[in-house]
């Protein structure tokens, strides 16, 4: 008479394509982690399903294309030339002409602080 096969309890195991080996750490403050805690039990999943499901299925695209970093690369490397120029004008004692390219370069620069990215917004998330 044969032994009967002794079976191992639990789930069976997952194939190897299958299995998740590698780790992604991330640091967050308090107010970041309760968040992301709260819309996790929210969704009902658990923080990492919750986390891997964003890093997927959401795409991140830049504000500015790559031409429009570049031009504003250009100008922003003018300004020490133009500090040169507008000590020029005041040396020279040409006043008027230098609040009028002063007026000119604020209005550029304020041109540049529309497509120039900061911190908070320099990329923005589509679902896909």
């Amino acid at each position: 008479m044969s032994k009967p096969t002794v079976r191992k309890g639990g789930r069976p195991s997952k194939a190897t394509d299958e299995k998740r080996t590698h780790v992604v750490t991330i640091k967050l403050n308090d107010a970041e982690y309760s968040d992301l805690l709260e819309r996790s039990k929210t969704a009902g999943v658990k923080m990492a399903e919750y986390v891997r499901h964003g890093a997927f299925r959401l795409t991140i695209v830049s504000r500015l294309s790559e031409i429009e970093k570049e031009i504003a690369k250009g100008i922003l490397n003018l300004s020490s030339d133009f500090n040169q120029a507008m000590t020029c004008f005041h040396q020279l004692k040409l006043r008027s002409a230098a609040n009028k390219l002063a007026a000119v370069v604020d209005k550029m620069f304020d041109v540049l602080k529309k497509l120039r990215p900061n911190k908070d917004t320099d990329y923005v998330c589509k679902n896909t």
